[in-house]
């Protein structure tokens, strides 16, 4: 995100719940935020609506890329996705938690590949990787494809998305979490307002 810019998104997720997060470009290059989660706010039963602790997130662009060498960022990523675990407070999909990210445009205008790794639990799990593609199409629509979670072999996670831009300020993203999983998958939509401040 660009300096002076924000973000704010609202992601509807299948427990009925909406995470909101804010983002903001505090300077040229590092934007800095917090996400919200808000759990079975919609549908109906007897459940109570159920509010998760607010999480960081923050990303610093080391190196703009060039020619060659891909663009270069660290950040960090507070925010679970998926089921809450209330016995041991965590997200069925976990946080990224510290991470390092490449980017740089392959083959054809507009596909960027990205690929980096990144660490949640620094106690026993280990490194992560992942390996992402966005496709854009005339600043219209952005197809999305992610393999993330790369460790061990069935715990590994294909996400696949596209994003519709309504107007220059509003887009809106719809797509599948931990694919070809059953029940454990996940389907999401994602409303998007980008200002200046």
């Amino acid at each position: 995100m660009e300096y002076s810019n924000y973000d704010l998104s609202f992601r509807l997720h299948n427990t009925g719940g909406i995470l909101s997060k804010m983002v903001f470009g505090v300077f040229a290059p590092i934007n800095i935020g917090m996400s919200f989660d808000i759990d079975r706010i919609i549908g109906s039963g007897s459940n109570k609506i159920d509010t998760r602790p607010p999480a960081i997130f923050f990303k610093a662009r080391i190196y703009s890329g060039g020619l060659m060498i891909p663009a270069v960022a660290i950040g960090y990523d507070g925010q679970g996705y998926g089921l809450y675990n209330t016995s041991t407070d965590k997200y069925q999909f976990r946080e990224k938690g510290i991470y390092v990210a490449l980017t740089r445009e392959y083959l054809v205008p507009g596909l960027e590949m990205t690929f980096g790794g990144n660490i949640y639990d620094f106690e026993k799990e280990g490194v992560f990787g992942f390996v992402g593609f966005r496709y854009g199409i005339e600043n219209k629509i952005l197809f999305l494809s992610e393999y993330d979670n790369i460790n061990s072999t069935p715990e590994n996670r294909t996400n696949m998305g596209l994003r519709l831009f309504i107007t220059d300020n509003v887009d809106v993203t719809i797509a599948g979490k931990n694919l070809f999983k059953g029940p454990e998958s996940e389907r999401i939509a994602i409303i998007k307002y980008k200002g200046k401040f």
